[in-house]
């Protein structure tokens, strides 16, 4: 039988594409058969490098299994491979052209050969096969070994092979010698070498220093570092000499040497590369901390003090430390008694989270007006450490630690009483007696119900804990510090009510995630002032509300400039805060801080039922008949690719207009809300014609709608008001042009119509609101605000905020300035464009519409 041959006229074509693939095959079975040899030769090789083997049995047996290991790796490789023949590389080619081609023209016909139609037939199938051919390409081979080697050993061995390449002097061991005997004389010659490095102290932030890199010569580290040399080969010929710290130069083996440097001097290293460098131990001076202006005091009570921290590397920890300073205070009334011994008051500098600590301009902000010191003289001592321990400070601050300033008599007379039973227990029994004389008329200090029973309860606590106590003050501890709790409560609450304080809380939770933000906090610290700043948030709106429902002034319409949120707006705005905080974008963050802040402290509690001002209930109006509008544009938009597709009425599903109405099955939802009965069109022109008419239908009732709002639109009659009216008016036109081209089932026209009604009907909504903006601003400047302020052409976003900075906002470029933040709008887009390419069930052209939409962003 005579082997088949390929036809002459494509050998050429497999001519170098053949001895390509063959060559690939050749390697792919040595690399399959011989890679254990290979591994073990560089195993060998590793070996070698690393370790000096001389006459021991140890070094003989590694010898002779390496030896063993390479010869049966080898015979392993050699019965292993195999040459590949000429049929093996064609079928290898074969096989990655589709059709096989290679073996269709070594074929035979077997059928048909007498018949003219089938040869003819049989030639075209063989130049079809050929001209496939022209094209062919080598195979590239396949070297993956990994079934064969599940331990990886090969990358083992490859890994010891590059290690011993890198950090052994290989090169200089070739040709040494080789220890065949016992005899000294023909043990192995090793060269000598060696290596070292400084490592100065990690709060230096400086790196290490790798000693063969450095030039001989001066030096310098900073005091403290540890020395390492490492030697290798003869140790005979090199020597070490430093007088680096008063401690010698000590090693656990003659191969390693450690030491602390302490002081300057030379290092020299004598033999095989010898070098010599004079250390200079540079000193760690410890940091300084200075106080650099005065003690700002405010009305709450909280002060703040500006300081200085510096230090040659960085500074690591500070605080500010309070002594009481007893010999200034005025020892009158019921701090004539000795005070009982309290520990300093310590309270942490703020110190950068990130960045260098070497130069500090700090803050020190503090509220400490709850401390049983507050309104007494201290001595302030500031404190700042450094990474070796050592300490500064700035000398005493004579002052005294601020205290709240409380206006209401009895609250200054409970506060009083509060220090002394806090300035020693031994008051105990003399509070208790000035507090009854404070109640024995109630009704003429007009306390609270509340109030007075808190009192009476403390009271009568205090007495029975002195008139039972065993101990030496006669008051326990615990029982001391619940009636002062309660004695601050109640003289706040008398001073100023629970809502100054709720606010104050706030505000200053504000003021610590602000802070954060700008020392560069990590998240789980913005987390856990975030939630702080929530809790106080609510805790301040709760008395917010009670306040409202319960004084005189629920009974008021809100003021007319007043900033009206709800709970829902606070938690969007907060969770936007916590998303940009998340983004790294902290100046955006800060700025939506700081004017929630504000519009916070003017706010009024959004009412719960449906807005009164006719304005909002218009535009909302508007806003409806415009997504109503946007859903009969997609839904012909849809219809218009089922006809270019020839589909049938009833045959698309996943058909949804933004209104919400379903596919060409059914009636998209209208104007009225109602949705219309399932289609059943008999075939293409029938179904197009019934939901062309529907459409229509449709787009005349959102008409009629949209010239009902016009002509009831609230708004000044100005030039913006008029623009408004002009815009609807021809969104109006524009919605009767599209509802005409509908019933003629002209979809490209109507889809044209309907965009600009779309455009007209934003227009005429901007116009809108830029009168209502001009209208309020018209109404504040006749209630004798700034005229000039309410011009500007924008109006109140949904949280409150005015762009020309009244309510508490805060006049800027910023985008967050206009209520919506375009970063998120465009991520909202751009999320809606790419859900809807990834939809198989929508038409093909509007993919490749969407699709190139999103190339160009």
């Amino acid at each position: 039988m005579t082997r088949p041959t390929l036809p002459d006229e494509v050998q050429p074509h497999l001519k170098w594409p053949l001895r390509l693939t063959g060559a690939g095959m050749v390697l792919e079975r040595f690399w399959g058969a011989f890679w254990p040899l290979a591994s073990v030769l560089l195993t060998a090789f590793a070996v070698w490098s690393f370790w000096t083997i001389g006459s021991s049995g140890v070094g003989t047996g590694v010898m002779v299994l390496g030896i063993i290991a390479m010869l049966s790796a080898l015979v392993w490789g050699a019965r292993k491979f195999s040459w590949p023949s000429q049929s093996e590389q064609l079928a290898r080619l074969d096989d990655s052209l589709p059709g096989h081609p290679i073996a269709a023209l070594m074929d035979d016909q077997a059928t048909g050969r007498d018949d003219m139609a089938s040869r003819r037939l049989w030639q075209a199938h063989l130049a079809r096969m050929a001209q496939r051919l022209k094209g062919v390409r080598p195979i590239s081979p396949n070297l993956r070994v990994a079934r064969n080697d599940p331990y990886a050993l090969r990358l083992i061995a490859a890994t010891g092979a590059a290690l011993a390449i890198g950090f052994t002097p290989w090169l200089d061991r070739i040709g040494a010698p080789t220890a065949t005997s016992g005899d000294a004389s023909a043990q192995p010659v090793a060269s000598a070498s060696w290596e070292g490095w400084i490592e100065p102290p990690g709060y230096t932030g400086r790196p290490s220093l790798y000693l063969a890199d450095q030039p001989p010569g001066p030096l310098a580290v900073p005091e403290g570092s540890r020395l390492t040399l490492r030697l290798y080969g003869d140790l005979d010929t090199l020597a070490v000499t430093a007088d680096l710290s008063d401690a010698p130069i000590t090693g656990p083996t003659q191969q390693s040497y450690l030491q602390v440097i302490t002081k300057s001097g030379p290092l020299d290293i004598t033999g095989p590369g010898a070098a010599r460098w004079q250390i200079t131990a540079i000193g760690d001076t410890p940091p300084t901390v200075n106080i650099e202006g005065e003690l700002t005091r405010r009305l709450a009570g909280d002060f703040s003090l500006p300081f200085t921290a510096t230090d040659d590397y960085a500074v690591t920890q500070g605080n500010a430390t309070a002594n009481l300073g007893l010999e200034r205070v005025d020892r009158r009334h019921g701090l004539a008694t000795a005070p009982e011994e309290r520990p300093p008051l310590i309270v942490d500098l703020p110190l950068p989270y990130r960045g260098a600590r070497t130069q500090i301009d700090g803050l020190l902000e503090e509220n400490l007006i709850e401390h049983p010191w507050a309104g007494l003289p201290i001595d302030l001592i500031l404190r700042v450490e450094d990474g070796a321990e050592q300490s500064g400070t700035t000398p005493p601050l004579n002052m005294v630690l601020p205290a709240r300033r409380f206006l209401h008599p009895v609250a200054k007379a409970l506060i009083e009483q509060r220090r002394d039973l806090l300035w020693s227990r031994d008051n105990g029994r003399r509070v208790a007696q000035i507090l009854r004389a404070v109640l024995n008329r109630p009704d003429d200090l007009g306390l609270p119900e509340g109030v007075y029973l808190r009192l009476r309860s403390s009271i009568r606590r205090l007495e029975s804990g002195l008139a039972f106590s065993d101990l030496p003050s006669g008051l326990p501890e615990e029982l001391r510090d619940e009636v002062a709790r309660v004695l601050w409560d109640v003289a706040v609450e008398l001073d100023d009510g629970r809502l100054a304080d709720a606010l104050a809380r706030m505000q200053q939770a504000q003021d610590r995630l602000e802070q954060a933000m700008r020392d560069g906090a990590s998240e789980e610290e913005l987390a856990e002032l975030m939630d702080e700043v929530r809790e106080a948030m609510r805790d301040y709106l709760e008395q917010l509300a009670e306040n409202q429902q319960n004084g005189p002034q629920s009974d008021q319409p809100p003021a007319e400039n007043g900033i009206e949120m709800s709970m829902a707006d606070i938690e969007d705005m907060m969770d936007r805060i916590e998303e940009l905080m998340r983004e790294g974008r902290e100046d955006e963050a800060m700025q939506m801080l700081d004017q929630l802040r504000q519009m916070m402290e003017n706010m009024q509690m959004a009412q719960t039922g449906p807005s009164n001002q006719p304005g909002e209930s218009a535009r909302e109006g508007l806003q409806e008949t415009l997504r109503q509008q946007q859903g009969l544009s997609d839904q012909a938009f849809r219809d218009l690719q089922e006809q270019g597709q020839g589909s049938q009425a009833g045959e698309s599903e996943g058909n949804e207009g933004r209104d919400g109405g379903q596919g060409r099955g059914q009636s998209h939802d209208g104007a009225d809300g109602q949705q219309g009965q399932d289609g059943q069109g008999a075939g293409p022109e029938q179904g197009s014609g019934s939901q062309g008419s529907d459409l229509a239908q449709r787009q005349s009732e959102l008409q009629r709608q949209l010239d009902a709002q016009r002509r009831n639109l609230p708004g000044a009659s100005d030039e913006a008001g008029q623009a408004a009216r002009d815009a609807l008016d021809e969104a109006g036109r524009a919605m009767g042009d599209a509802a005409d081209a509908l019933e003629q089932d002209d979809l490209p026209e109507a889809l044209d119509r309907q965009a600009d009604a779309m455009e007209a009907l934003r227009e005429g909504m901007r116009q809108f609101d830029e009168a209502m903006a001009n209208q309020q601003a018209q109404r504040q400047g006749e209630q004798g605000s700034n005229p000039g302020e309410g011009r500007r052409s924008s109006q109140r976003d949904p949280l409150g905020r005015s762009p020309d900075g009244q309510n508490g906002a805060t006049a800027t470029d910023s985008p967050l300035e206009d209520g919506e933040d375009v970063y998120r709008r465009a991520q909202e887009l751009m999320e809606e464009l790419r859900r809807r390419s990834g939809e198989g069930d929508r038409p093909d052209l509007e993919r490749d519409y969407l699709k190139r939409l999103l190339d160009q962003f």
